[in-house]
């Protein structure tokens, strides 16, 4: 696995972490520790679903 594949997987993580954080900790007013796992949650999903989709392209 490439350093730039590395960087593209953790770029799609950060992104979807910080994204639902900032709606759900600014925009719904939920507490904080709820939006800290929601991040954590949709954050791995990212990077997981930017690994699989990196594996079925072929880079």
């Amino acid at each position: 696995m490439s350093t730039q594949l590395l960087k593209h997987i953790a770029f799609h993580a950060v992104c979807a972490a910080v994204f639902i954080f900032v709606l759900n900790f600014y925009i719904l007013k939920t507490e904080l520790q709820s939006a800290v796992f929601w991040a954590i949650g949709f954050g791995t999903m990212a990077g997981g679903l930017a690994y699989q989709q990196s594996k079925r392209s072929g880079s």
